[in-house]
């Protein structure tokens, strides 16, 4: 789930200090008397994101099947799951607050859509039933040794609102700076029950370079970061809502006739951490742009614009 929001504006500490007062931040007047650049309290910026990961699926099972009035074992299909990748896209606007120099409080509202692919095979074990059941385990099980239900391409769409709330602790030496940006997400997706939780934190330290003058003080900041990532693991769902594969329709529509079925899928992050290097063009003390992109295990690709007063 896609998922970095970074507080925005000047980073770092410079003799070339906004002389507004203002109520915010608090200590705001006392900062810029001892030199450090402030940025303007309130902040509207509108990200867009793009991720991309691996992710590890510990378990898929399915629930609630029948096969006429005959309800079939939770159990029965085993799922092998190999290689899942999953990408998401997200947009979201954010209001945020310099409370302190030191500190930023913020919060959002976004929209998520994505997808992630598995690649699945379903085996049943005929030995374990009796009666209906050990025929319907033969048939799956004579399906996954002919080819029919090996190697599947399982993609699971998603898409939903996302809302949340952050802190951005900052702190500069001259025209060094370190942050570290914390935010709690949830997103409620369209075919899971109940909302998935996000904790995003991510530690950034870089430098800021002065810039020709557009309209006041202009500045170019870049850096080097991490990012980490804990994702709820657990999604349910209604398997109505699910798009199967060709391979898997036939097995689940005939003994999913009532639409009564239900998933489960357990999983965790491969990584939960990922490398960053990103900048920040603050064009005036009232408008900046910022992007950023992730590697290692996990792509992405952020981009901000952001209006300050």
């Amino acid at each position: 789930m896609p998922l970095l929001f970074v507080s925005g504006a000047a980073f770092g500490a410079t003799a070339d200090a906004v002389t507004e007062s203002s109520r915010f931040p608090i200590w705001g007047d006392e900062a810029r008397a001892r030199g450090y650049s402030i940025p303007l309290p309130f902040g509207v910026n509108l990200s867009y994101m793009n991720m991309r990961q691996n992710v590890d699926v510990d378990s898929i099972t399915f629930s609630g099947l029948k096969l006429g009035a005959h309800p079939i074992p939770s159990d029965m299909f085993a799922i092998d799951v190999g290689h899942t990748r999953e990408r998401s896209k997200t947009e979201n606007l954010r209001l945020d607050m310099w409370v302190f120099p030191f500190l930023n409080i913020y919060g959002l509202v976004g929209y998520t859509k994505g997808s992630s692919v598995s690649n699945v095979s379903v085996d049943a074990d005929p030995s374990r039933y009796t009666g209906v059941n050990r025929i319907i385990a033969s048939s799956v099980h004579s399906l996954n040794k002919s080819g029919d239900l090996q190697n599947i391409d399982f993609t699971l769409d998603f898409e939903g609102v996302t809302y949340g709330t952050g802190i951005t602790l900052a702190g500069g030496y001259q025209n060094w700076f370190t942050l570290v940006d914390t935010n709690y997400t949830r997103t409620s997706f369209d075919i899971l029950d109940g909302k998935i939780s996000a904790l995003t934190v991510s530690p950034r330290v870089g430098y800021r370079f002065d810039m020709p003058s557009i309209s006041g003080p202009s500045h170019l900041s870049v850096w080097v970061g991490a990012m980490y990532q804990d994702v709820q693991q657990e999604f349910k769902g209604n398997l109505s809502d699910l798009h199967m594969p060709a391979e898997l329709q036939p097995l689940i529509n005939s003994v999913n006739k009532d639409n009564e079925g239900r998933f489960d899928v357990k999983q965790h992050l491969t990584s939960p951490w990922n490398t960053l290097i990103g900048a920040q063009y603050e064009l005036t003390a009232n408008f900046n742009l910022l992007t950023e992109i992730g590697f290692n295990e996990r792509n992405s690709f952020f981009l901000a614009g952001e209006y300050r007063f």
